[in-house]
This record gives structure tokens, C-alpha cells and sequence, in this order.
């Protein structure tokens, strides 16, 4: 389980919609993100800069 898997397609392909709405299944933490969404991220709060968090 050492393979690193973006955190915004594993949410994709693994919760129903519902479930990613839901507060609880958002977990604050250490995140990795493919470059598709890490270009997303980055443009949607303004660059890399910030400390990286679970969505």
C-alpha cells in the first residue's frame, strides 16, 4: 500500500456523489494529487504555496 494514488480520483471513483458532499468523508491531512488536478488546485486558490490538505 505504498503506491501513491491522487486523492481527488480515488474520491472520484470510489464515493457516490452524495458521499463526496458529505462532511464526514473529507479528511484534513497530507494529500497527493495527480497533475490534472494539482493544476486545478493551483489555479483555483492562486499557486502551490499553501500547505496541502485533503479535499
Amino acid at each position: 500500500m505504498d503506491e501513491r494514488v491522487c486523492v481527488d480520483c480515488w474520491r472520484r471513483e470510489n464515493l457516490t456523489f452524495a458521499q463526496r458532499l458529505d462532511p464526514a468523508f473529507v479528511k484534513p491531512g497530507p494529500v497527493h494529487r495527480c497533475a490534472i488536478h494539482q493544476a486545478g488546485h493551483d489555479a483555483l486558490h492562486g499557486g502551490g504555496d499553501s500547505t496541502p490538505q485533503a479535499a
